[in-house]
């Protein structure tokens, strides 16, 4: 029982950690601006048709786009069509777009042959990089398509995306979900399924013919479920504008409170009884001991356990949808249903005494799968709500886990060691939860700071930064701050920026943060222009927008590049790295 009870742990755990969490990123995962937002410019007939591309995972401001015809009235400049919303806590809602378009440019008369047309574009990365504004001057067949399968070096193809390290990770994790989903009640029925099938081929089965044909079986299971993420991925560019829209987004939260009720058993998510019937008796049909057959019962009973496992299989396709990719939906959907399919597959080689008994821990694991659909919930649908209400959601579902943790139950005696872990994680989830509550009757800021509000306020004064305008005023300060052995903070910020104003914000104001940059130096270079002198020290560090973060130590060497916004844990463990003996 140790083994499920850390799985159900351990996923709650990661689910707390991914809403407050954050990580820097990668400067050799980001694209330049001029690939993440690609533009191009072709003539059809007596119009033009300007293409702004838009990488997946980078978005571009609507009211930032500016369009400029060379000569002036060459061509009639089209309104631009709606954004998707994005609720910003800083900068309000904001108009944005997440898939390219296409603008249509009527001409006037003739196009004249020196025809020009100059754009503006600005827009940031997804995971926290904002872009200073782009300005190109396109002619008529200038310009390249953003392709996302691309590096940032132009005319290079690169290795896919999922190939880069991100591929193996993804599919370890659905394969993780797929595997503790087939430990929940409602995967069981197909166990005698599985041997009745299997069965047919007669009573001197080899564990070899046992195991291809379990294996053949649980092919029709996944592949079905491969279909349904290929069909996800396809449909992503929808999808994704699709639930950009505020009232989706709430009513998704919504729908996933339902799946979660329904994983407590409050209420029931099932297919039709005569629908089932129909299924059941299809199956019946079939004989067992031919792979063409058990291949078939193998779909079918996707569509048997598909209403079973439909709350965590309504999360996997938003993923997937949201990722916009049908080669990473189907090889996603297959790796969660290989996992599904593991216990089967030992049922069919070994026989059903190496499973696991059936208990009270089948439905601790479907208890877990609805506090994770509970924190997705308040992860949707917090933007669009008060501050104090998104912190009282998160402290009740703290609370609440510890309650099924057996928060209120006394230990007896001798109690075993996994009754012992999980009475400790009990009380620390009963303390993250007070802290929620505590947080949102002091007002705090943030869920990230719940304790904000008691030790310092929503008033502590900003960190104080030197500003410095080019690459000349850097050296000398850098200079200044090595003779007199200080640590050099240098920030990348500007006006536009989202990250950096969180970074201000959050980050920045953190106690334990700011007795560690009270020692450095503090330099900042304010970006917000763009002109020649801060596009120099952007490319001196290989920056393509701000926030972007130089740590030095005592000597003046560089020794950390913080790219994107870190949360208070993340940047104060960057700035330990960088100056361990400060």
């Amino acid at each position: 029982m140790l083994l499920p009870r850390l799985f159900r742990l351990f996923s709650l755990l990661l689910l707390m950690l991914a809403s407050a969490g954050s990580w820097a990123l990668n400067p050799d995962e980001l694209l330049p601006p001029e690939r993440a937002f690609a533009a191009r410019l072709e003539q059809q007939g007596q119009a033009l048709l300007l293409h702004l591309d838009v990488a997946q995972g980078y978005y571009l401001y609507r009211e930032r786009i500016q369009l400029t015809p060379q000569p002036a009235g060459s061509v009639t400049l089209p309104a631009l069509p709606a954004g998707d919303t994005k609720n910003d806590p800083y900068f309000g809602l904001q108009q944005v777009f997440h898939q390219g378009i296409t603008l249509t440019l009527p001409i006037n008369g003739t196009l004249p042959p020196d025809f020009a047309l100059k754009t503006v574009v600005q827009g940031c990365a997804d995971a926290g990089l904002c872009y200073p504004p782009l300005t190109r001057t396109l002619h008529v067949g200038d310009g390249m398509s953003s392709n996302p399968w691309l590096d940032s070096t132009p005319g290079q193809p690169a290795a896919p995306t999922l190939a880069r390290g991100k591929l193996a990770t993804t599919l370890a994790a659905f394969f993780a979900a797929g595997l503790a989903m087939a430990f929940t009640a409602c995967m069981y029925p197909l166990l005698p399924i599985v041997s009745s099938l299997i069965a047919g081929h007669g009573q001197h089965l080899s564990k070899r013919r046992g195991f291809g044909l379990s294996l053949a079986y649980v092919q029709g299971l996944a592949l079905t479920y491969t279909a349904v993420g290929v069909a996800a991925g396809l449909t992503g560019s929808l999808l994704t504008v699709w639930l950009q829209q505020p009232a989706v987004i709430l009513a998704a939260a919504a729908l996933m409170v339902l799946f979660a009720l329904a994983m407590f058993d409050v209420i029931s998510i099932q297919l039709p009884s005569a629908l089932q019937s129909r299924l059941a008796a299809s199956s019946n049909r079939l004989s067992g001991g031919h792979v063409a057959t058990v291949f078939a019962m193998g779909a079918l009973s996707a569509l048997l356990v598909g209403p079973c496992i439909a709350p965590p299989l309504a999360i996997a396709l938003g993923y997937i949808g949201q990722t916009g990719d049908a080669l990473l939906g189907g090889a996603a959907l297959y790796a969660m249903a290989l996992g599904l399919g593991l216990p089967l597959l030992l049922v069919g080689t070994f026989g059903g005494h190496l499973l696991p008994r059936a208990g009270q821990w089948m439905n601790a694991v479907k208890f877990a799968f609805g506090f994770v659909m509970l924190g997705v919930a308040i992860w949707m649908a917090g933007p669009f709500l008060p501050t104090p209400l998104t912190m009282l959601l998160w402290g009740a579902l703290a609370l609440g886990i510890a309650w099924r943790l057996g928060l209120l139950r006394r230990l007896p005696t001798g109690a075993r060691l996994a009754a012992r872990l999980g009475k400790s994680l009990a009380l620390l989830f009963a303390l993250a939860g007070l802290l929620q509550l505590l947080g949102a009757a002091t007002g705090a800021p943030s869920p990230r700071l719940p304790w904000a509000g008691v030790w310092h306020g929503s008033q502590l004064p900003k960190a104080v930064f030197t500003r410095v305008a080019s690459n000349a005023e850097l050296d000398a300060a850098l200079a200044r701050a090595r003779a007199a052995g200080q640590p050099v903070l240098l920030d990348f910020y500007a006006d536009w920026c989202v990250s950096c104003i969180e970074m201000e914000e959050t980050t920045f104001r953190d106690p334990a943060v700011r007795r560690r940059m009270d020692k450095m130096l503090l330099l900042q270079a304010d970006v917000t222009a763009n002109n020649a002198e801060q596009q120099a020290m952007l490319k001196r560090f290989g920056l393509y927008g701000p926030p972007g973060i130089m740590l030095y130590d005592r000597s003046g060497r560089q020794t950390q590049q913080v790219i994107g916004y870190q949360d208070a844990d993340s940047f104060g463990r960057s700035l330990d790295t960088a100056n361990p003996n400060q």
